[in-house]
């Protein structure tokens, strides 16, 4: 297995962890369902482009149409879905289902105009760097505990490093940035699935507290 299949197939492990985490809606406050399905749609693309890249560096090129679909759609998706979530649930605020549906219509239309001007990727950097300040601001001004706190913000660390110092093109230290990219975002996926299931647990527990 080449060693992009290899980080392709880490990064779709760690993504399927925070799915699955993010699945048991049942164990989230009502408020907060919504914004976990739109970061569990988020996470799920990653998967997508994790297994198919997989297939696609690993055993045949055949999936490479494929994989550059998904790969194309979590690249862009994934980041403004699970930044819209997490700002969401720190402020306490919610989405209707049409809210997210237009949301998703505004993401495909910004990459496509971005595609059409060649800017594709500076568009994906700025709303990068948009959401890790906006969500870093929220998080240490949000009155929550200090373990989900410290792995959201040890997860958006991940991410800053890994896509705006590390990239994703040409090597480093005789390793492919690409795979560092990926290992960076994985960890990231970890720990962020796991944060942020801890944080809706937890505001879970205190808004069946207060309606008692």
């Amino acid at each position: 297995m080449s060693s992009l299949a290899l980080s392709d197939a880490v990064l779709a492990a760690a993504s399927a962890f925070a799915v699955f985490l993010l699945s048991q809606q049942k164990s989230f406050a009502t408020v907060h369902q919504t914004a976990s399905k739109g970061a569990l749609l988020g996470f799920l693309l990653m998967v997508g482009a994790g297994v198919t890249g997989t297939l696609n560096f690993g055993f045949s090129e055949a999936w490479f149409e494929v994989y550059r679909f998904l790969n194309n759609a979590a690249t862009f998706m994934a980041p403004p879905l699970i930044g819209t979530a997490m700002i969401l649930v720190l402020s306490g605020n919610q989405w209707s289902k049409p809210a997210w549906g237009r949301l998703v219509i505004a993401i495909c239309l910004a990459f496509e105009v971005s595609r059409w001007y060649g800017v594709d990727y500076l568009y994906r950097d700025i709303q990068i760097a948009c959401f890790l300040t906006v969500i870093m601001l929220l998080l240490f001004r949000a009155q929550i505990e200090p373990g989900p706190k410290a792995m959201i913000a040890a997860a958006f660390i991940s991410y800053f490093v890994g896509a705006l110092v590390i990239g994703n093109e040409g090597t480093l230290a005789g390793y492919l940035r690409l795979n560092l990219f990926r290992y960076l975002i994985a960890l990231g996926n970890l720990m962020l699935g796991s944060g942020l299931f801890m944080l809706l647990k937890s505001q879970n527990k205190y808004t069946e507290q207060t309606s008692v």
